[in-house]
């Protein structure tokens, strides 16, 4: 009887450890980084006239400090230019925009975008800029870049007004 126990919870376990090394290879071999660098055209979630933005995904070496002779760091960056957009404020409590990548359910990127002014010209939207450029993670093709409505005093995130996925940036 202690021999059949113990051949049943050797059993067991043995059973258990590939089913889990198979369940942590599979998530390793599905994950596909995007080649570097790689741009993406972000379009409306809604009808938003004009509305349009590009992200691009590369990689970027600074250096740790200012000396010459510091060592370098390389990161992978994300930037966003989104033009055409309207006033935060019309579409609720909000006053400014932000970029916003996400691979679901495992990591996401949040950076303030700035509004860039043309004076020269009245009648087109603004467009607003930034970037993010101390990813470590990588950039995985299952990535999601998006502008999205913020409201700068409560620091809340509001929905997505530009979007697209890096699924193209293999």
């Amino acid at each position: 009887m202690k021999i059949l126990r113990t051949g049943l919870i050797l059993f067991f376990l043995l059973g258990l450890q590939p089913e889990t090394a198979w369940a942590s290879n599979v998530s390793q071999q599905q994950r596909v980084d995007v080649s570097y660098p790689c741009s993406v055209v972000l379009n409306p979630v809604n009808s938003i006239p004009n509305a349009r933005g590009v992200a691009l995904i590369t990689k970027v070496k600074r250096r740790y400090t200012d000396a010459p002779n510091s060592s370098w760091w390389e990161r992978e960056s994300v930037s966003i230019h989104a033009d055409w957009l309207p006033a935060p404020s019309s579409f609720g409590d909000y006053d400014s925009y932000e970029g916003f990548a996400q691979v679901q359910g495992e990591i996401s990127w949040r950076f303030n975008l700035t509004p860039v002014h043309d004076p020269q010209s009245f009648i087109k939207g603004i467009t607003w800029v930034g970037n993010f450029y101390a990813i470590s993670y990588g950039v995985p093709v299952n990535t999601r870049v998006q502008v999205r409505l913020s409201n700068s005093k409560t620091h809340k995130l509001g929905p997505a007004v530009l979007e697209n996925t890096l699924e193209n940036c293999h």
